[in-house]
């Protein structure tokens, strides 16, 4: 199945506009917190993708949040909810490699040297405590300086001035795995801004190192992406992009930077000093569109960026039989928090089964492993606390693993640990039943009689809420 109807930003637009998932901000929005306060609202209340017609006093529109949904997620693969993991899974298998072209849409518009202004772009002081506006959508496209093999990550950037961005890229992150091969020149990066969606989501995928993301973006639209040569820089992006940044990361530069109020809730990465990026060019369609994310308080955009390809991930890198669903949950940012659903053939498989997943490329920042019966919908988090209530018994079905690696935003590790070397201790929750043969039965009426109510609701006369 190919998702042409999605064939970039503008597309997705119409999509989710015809599904009733976009909505319009068409008064005039400050920059300063007032979006932010806007998107968390939204989010809170499960509201649709927004497309902030003037933010601040700028001309250019600002979409925020068009992922932040399993549905938006899914419309812009042409798929139900339901099939995320499975249809990532079977069209990933095959990476499809971008195209090079000589020209795209991205470029119709270029700003290089003096002419550059960060100003224009519609960026938002999302929380209270922010350093300063910031782009929290950039998926920044570098090149192995020796391999040359291509890699997309997403990072914050803070707009320190016109022509400069601050930028916290944790030390194992593939770029700063990339930059370290050659750490004394000068590092090409390239940040894209409203690209395909598919883009978008593969870039914070757990994609092993040396795999291009885009080759990957491909497979899941089906069909390649078409990128142009950058201006400035030798790097290739995506030609439908509706802004890309050029520009260089300098060996020894750093500049305060932070703090920010990220992904999981709370401030993370500290202010500090770090790498500044030197902006190159700005290149951009003619109309373009700023496209960005809250990060702050959950639920928030990057639980389910990072939590879906995870799900996937983890269904494919454990290889042991009976796993039926897993949800890397949106309130732990879909990364510290895992909910696995299996068939148990035997006692203990159900830590066996955490291990796998802690062991995995796409596990590696989870702090916390439930494992439930296939009874239990790992999507529904009462049947998940009701699995852990009843069915866990604390010396027995408990396991917690020391000194794991993490991730560095964690705010429940100290200061001067998330810096150095990220250490976190791990939980995995065996909440399947014990002796499960003679485990007390499930108290509800017979199926046949479930069933029966259900297909005769309507003659109750019982309003049900969202019906």
């Amino acid at each position: 199945m190919t998702t042409e109807r999605v064939t970039d930003l503008r597309s997705y637009l119409t999509v989710l506009e015809q599904a009733g998932e976009l909505s319009r901000v068409k008064v005039p929005v400050s920059l300063d917190q007032e979006i932010g306060a806007i998107c968390l609202r939204n989010l809170r209340t499960g509201g649709p993708g927004l497309l902030f017609e003037r933010p601040g006093d700028r001309a250019m529109p600002l979409a925020v949040d068009l992922l932040a949904s399993r549905r938006r997620y899914a419309l812009a693969l042409g798929i139900e909810p339901d099939q995320l993991a499975t249809e990532w899974n079977r069209r990933t298998t095959k990476p499809l490699a971008p195209v090079l072209v000589k020209r795209g849409a991205c470029q119709q518009n270029v700003m290089v040297g003096q002419d550059v202004d960060l100003s224009k772009l519609p960026a938002p002081i999302w929380n209270e405590l922010d350093g300063g506006p910031y782009l929290t959508l950039s998926c920044h496209v570098t090149k192995d300086p020796v391999t040359k093999t291509r890699n997309v990550g997403l990072y914050r950037n803070q707009v320190h001035d016109r022509e400069t961005l601050g930028i916290l890229a944790a030390p194992y992150t593939h770029l700063n795995l990339q930059r370290n091969k050659a750490p004394n020149e000068p590092f090409p990066v390239a940040l894209v801004l409203g690209p395909d969606p598919t883009v978008v989501m593969t870039a914070p995928a757990p994609i092993p190192f040396g795999t291009d993301e885009l080759a990957i973006a491909g497979a899941l639209r089906g069909k390649s992406l078409e990128l142009v040569p950058c201006k400035t820089i030798p790097l290739e992006v995506p030609a439908m992009a509706e802004i890309v940044i050029e520009g260089e990361i300098r060996p020894g530069e750093l500049r305060e930077e932070g703090p920010f109020g990220e992904f999981t809730g709370h401030y993370g990465g500290h202010k500090a000093p770090r790498p500044v990026i030197h902006v190159k060019a700005i290149t951009y369609r003619n109309d373009p569109i700023l496209q960005a994310s809250y990060e702050g308080m959950q639920p928030n955009e990057s639980g389910f960026l990072t939590g879906v390809p995870r799900e996937a991930e983890i269904m494919r890198q454990v290889s042991l039989p009976g796993i039926k669903k897993v949800n890397v949950t949106v309130p732990a940012g879909g990364a510290l928090h895992a909910v696995v659903a299996v068939e148990k053939p035997y006692e203990g498989f159900g830590k066996y089964v955490g291990l796998a997943v802690l062991g995995t490329v796409a596990g590696r920042y989870l702090k916390q492993v439930i494992v439930v019966d296939a009874d239990i919908d790992p999507f529904d988090p009462i049947q998940v606390e009701w699995a852990v209530a009843t069915r866990v018994q604390a010396n027995r079905d408990i396991e917690i693993l020391k000194q794991l690696t993490g991730i560095i935003l964690d705010p429940s590790l100290p200061k001067e640990e998330q810096w150095a070397t990220s250490r976190t201790s791990k939980m995995i929750i065996d909440a399947t039943r014990y002796d499960a043969r003679n485990f007390p039965p499930i108290c509800s009426p017979a199926s046949e009689t479930m069933a029966k109510v259900e297909k005769e609701w309507a003659r109750y006369g019982i309003l049900l809420p969202g019906k």
